[in-house]
């Protein structure tokens, strides 16, 4: 991370480990793909309120990075093995999570619904408990 970029805040996300461990908590939906007078609209994903503050929180408190990049991190070993262990996540240093989170968050924009993925497959709920831990040592 570059020393001219604000260091990353994990307290600002960290009261979403509740929201995202909360039983029945949506994260979001799928919208669109409905044809009318014969033009198909795309399917879009549509974040919950709560997941789009989760977003714009990992930008304002400096988690998305323009540093970071992104694309080679997420061809690399340490994106797939991240999102296959979640203690892995649950022991990431600050670094690691901004490279993750910069990557899913990007990410989404090219591929519409990779935040939603990595919200179902725990990765996203266990980031938010890692920043929780962390915004507590801060």
């Amino acid at each position: 991370m570059s020393d001219r970029l604000p260091p990353p805040d994990p307290v600002p996300l960290a009261p979403f480990a509740a929201v995202f461990d909360t039983a029945g908590f949506v994260f979001g939906s799928w919208s669109g793909g409905e044809s009318r007078d014969g033009v198909v609209q795309m399917p879009y994903y549509q974040l919950s309120p709560e997941a789009g503050a989760f977003v714009a929180a990992a930008y304002s408190a400096h988690w998305v990075r323009p540093d970071i990049a992104w694309s080679d991190f997420a061809a690399g070993p340490d994106y797939p093995a991240l999102r296959s262990d979640p203690a892995r996540i649950a022991s990431a240093d600050a670094g690691r999570l901004a490279e993750l989170l910069t990557t899913l968050i990007r990410g989404d924009r090219f591929s519409e619904g990779l935040l939603a993925g990595a919200f179902d497959d725990g990765t996203l709920p266990a980031i938010a408990r890692r920043m929780a831990v962390l915004a507590e040592q801060a």
